[in-house]
């Protein structure tokens, strides 16, 4: 029966591929801006289309890698919702100063090769290490302060305001800000004129303008991200999908390790593979195998997560399931040149250091890896619910489940504890041998670890009557257990399971604008180091041809550059650029 029911699922994936067939996947990627300093996030708006480039809402996960050289440094998840999403990559202090490839893709793109993936090119300055010194004129390559003629060559103007943009075959609009001159620490707004109806994502970063010269602008990069670089493979048709698309959620791939050898192993032919997610309700999910020692969980709604874990049901523990990483990780080489930094910049940068360091401090960004927002894979009520400081409390769990637990119990068998819950079975219910035990979130496969479990640490006990269905597995019904703490303290689980941190795809997190029409806001004491003051990838137009977003101004001076991306219905691109100063 099981396997029947993958069989229906896969099916239906190869039908939804071969209308696929002709249209292949492709990302864009806008940042809030391309210079960076150790110790910044880097703000990432993600938009998928096929190669027309008409917006595709097909995958539900991207994957975003900062490489050097051939090796990624730092890598993400980001978790799309109709063909968008937008995440942030935490640059560590310690971070090392040079040009950086940032690439992403989907899994599905992983079948036509990295040549297919997208691609642009970010500076990281790391002001924080002791060998950082700005490069004097005379002592080798450096970067000359911008002229006027450089400074709007995107469109942009020198002295202030207006900044019209286009695509080739893209939309035209102005995007005007509603003064040349902004006071620190004041409220602003961002005209955008011209906007078409028809628009199917749009997205603003208003950041300190980037000193250096680093990335080609969004048109450019919007051209050439339907065709990718040269080495990318033609589409192999159903027959050489090796990666199957993420159209329900996260794929997850695992390999199965022999505990004796450490070496990828087969397990036995009737071993069930599952993979949960600690954390209030059930987050479980049943494996399937891909190899002779490969094993891939589907999986959904899992965002945020810090902490998986992995089992085999098996005769013995001799077998562990590792978690495989779904990245790339490693590249083709690409020269890039030496960053170096002109005098010219050091007080600049000096000033941005020191704003970077406080905000540090008194940011309350909402960090992806604080996140918690994944739910539970189903909310239907237990058959029996039972809170235990509501009954005598013993100090064995064999007598809770005599005393007073309906519908689940414990027997010997083979000198080994095992657990038994009704399922029903036609019109009558019996005791089943196969239940999935969870201890918060953990799956239990060695019974015998719940039966000397201390029963004064947990809260409450919830038995689901079977049959349970989990990707095609059959179980007879449900044990879940819940601890005070919620963290399974104290518990030993055998050696066929593993508890690993995981870090699930990321959801937009918010960018934090402080309102200074209110005086006691802006007369606060509290330092506002923003270098990057506005950031919104998702705006709401509501068909309008002209809209305003307000923003406000930090306690940083200078110029800052304000830029619209985004992409209509029918795969125009829209692009523009502003420029203002704050003094």
């Amino acid at each position: 029966m099981k396997k029947l029911i993958y069989c229906i699922v896969c099916s239906a994936v190869v039908s939804h591929l071969s209308g696929q067939a002709e249209r292949c996947e492709r990302i864009y990627v806008q940042t809030d801006k391309q210079l960076y300093l150790a110790g910044e996030p880097v703000l990432i708006k993600i938009i998928t289309t096929d190669a027309g480039p008409v917006p595709l809402a097909f995958s539900k996960v991207a994957y975003v890698e900062l490489v050097a050289d051939t090796v990624a440094r730092l890598q993400i998840k980001v978790e799309l919702a109709s063909g968008t999403g937008a995440g942030q990559m935490m640059l560590p202090a310690d971070f090392p100063t040079g040009y950086y490839r940032l690439i992403a893709y989907t899994r599905f793109m992983r079948n036509e090769g990295a040549g297919v993936f997208f691609e642009k090119k970010i500076a990281v300055l790391n002001t924080f290490q002791p060998d950082f010194y700005p490069e004097d004129a005379e002592t080798g390559p450096h970067f000359q302060p911008e002229s006027t003629s450089s400074r709007i060559a995107d469109g942009g103007v020198a002295d202030g305001v207006v900044a019209d943009g286009v695509a080739d075959g893209g939309v035209r609009l102005s995007l005007q800000p509603d003064r040349a001159i902004y006071a620190k620490r004041s409220n602003g707004e961002l005209i955008i004129d011209g906007l078409p109806e028809n628009i199917h994502t749009l997205s603003v970063a208003v950041a300190g303008k980037d000193f250096i010269p680093v990335s080609e602008n969004g048109a450019s990069l919007f051209r050439q991200h339907t065709t990718g670089k040269p080495g990318g493979n033609k589409p192999a048709g159903l027959q050489g999908v090796e990666f199957l698309p993420e159209y329900e959620g996260h794929v997850i791939t695992g390999k199965i390790v022999d505990n004796q050898t450490g070496k990828a192993a087969v397990a036995d032919e009737n071993s069930v593979f599952g993979l949960s997610f600690p954390g209030d309700g059930i987050r479980y999910f049943t494996g399937h195998r891909t190899g002779t020692c490969d094993v891939r969980f589907i999986t959904s709604g899992i965002s945020g997560m810090n902490e998986a874990a992995t089992v085999i049901y098996s005769v013995d523990e001799r077998y562990r399931i590792d978690i495989q990483s779904p990245f790339v990780t490693r590249y083709e080489p690409e020269p890039a040149p030496v960053l170096r930094i002109d005098t010219a910049y050091y007080e600049r940068l000096l000033t941005r250091s020191v704003a970077l360091q406080v905000f540090r401090y008194f940011s309350d960004v909402d960090r992806p890896e604080n996140q918690d927002v994944s739910k539970p894979l189903f909310k239907i009520k237990p058959s029996m619910s039972y809170l235990l400081d509501e009954y005598t409390r013993f100090t064995t769990m064999r007598e809770v489940f005599i005393e007073f637990i309906t519908g689940a119990r414990f027997r010997r068998n083979a000198g080994r504890q095992e657990m038994s819950v009704l399922v029903r079975r036609g019109e009558f219910y019996d005791y089943g041998s196969m239940p999935l035990v969870l201890l918060d979130g953990v799956p239990v496969s060695g019974h015998d670890a719940i039966y000397s479990y201390d029963p004064l640490t947990v809260e409450r006990i919830n038995i689901y009557y079977g049959p349970y269905l989990s990707g095609g597995q059959i179980f007879d019904g449900i044990v879940e257990l819940t601890t005070y703490r919620g963290q399974h303290a104290d518990f030993i689980p055998d050696r066929s399971t593993q508890i690993i941190t995981y870090e699930g795809p990321q959801l937009p997190s918010h960018w934090h604008t402080p309102d200074y029409s209110d005086d006691t806001v802006r007369r606060s004491r509290i330092p506002d180091s923003r270098h990057t003051l506005l950031w919104n990838p998702e705006v709401e137009t509501d068909g309008k041809t002209s809209i305003r977003l307000p923003f406000s101004t930090s306690d940083l001076a200078g110029e800052f550059q304000a830029t619209v991306e985004g992409i209509t219905r029918d795969g125009k691109f829209i692009f523009a650029t502003a420029i203002f100063k704050v003094e």
